[in-house]
């Protein structure tokens, strides 16, 4: 089985590792709902390869390992994974925040590419009704860094088929819920 390359998500879990979508905790907002206010089966996929990040130690994660033919992924993840770790949160991670999956660091944005290829960072569509950045904020009023950071981030993933592969499926999700704009600005 192959796994996404560990050193390619460390590298992209360090460029997102001081930057935040607002001068602030945005948690102060909603009182921190998307890391606390999980239903039974809410909470995070780790990307493929990630779970060797987390050491053991800490003491925020709850653990499940949902198996590709039960959940939806991408289908070429159904092909090389049994399971992908899902992790929901017990507690805030404010001392192990270095720990954060991927997906945490870049919430709530996503990966979309453009018809020519290239990345643009968009509000995820699942952060709708959980993050009042999407109601609240244009993806321009976000800090410039965090969104940047997580663009070069993914940037760096798109690197490795794998990802390259979910990025692809993200998109096509994206594209097939049909959305209307959130804001004039377009994120590059």
């Amino acid at each position: 089985m192959n796994v996404a390359d560990m050193n390619l998500i460390d590298q992209a879990r360090r460029l997102l590792a001081d930057v935040t979508p607002l001068p602030f905790d945005c948690g102060t907002l909603c009182g921190h709902k998307c890391c606390t206010d999980f239903a039974p089966n809410e909470g995070v996929y780790l990307l493929p390869g990630e779970l060797p990040l987390f050491d053991g130690t800490e003491d925020f994660p709850a653990w499940q390992f949902h198996r590709t033919d039960e959940y939806e992924f991408a289908p070429s993840w159904e092909e090389r994974y049994d399971a992908i770790p899902f992790m929901q949160c017990k507690k805030l991670c404010a001392s192990d925040r270095q720990k954060r999956p991927f997906e945490c660091r870049t919430y709530p944005l996503m990966p979309y590419l453009r018809p020519d290829g290239s990345l643009e960072m968009r509000y995820s569509f699942l952060a709708g009704g959980i993050c009042p950045l999407v109601e609240r904020y244009a993806l321009t009023d976000l800090q410039p860094r965090f969104v940047e950071a997580s663009r070069q981030a993914w940037s760096l993933l798109l690197q490795d088929p794998e990802l390259l592969d979910h990025v692809r499926w993200l998109t096509a999700q994206f594209d097939a819920l049909d959305l209307p704009p959130l804001d004039d600005g377009e994120e590059g």
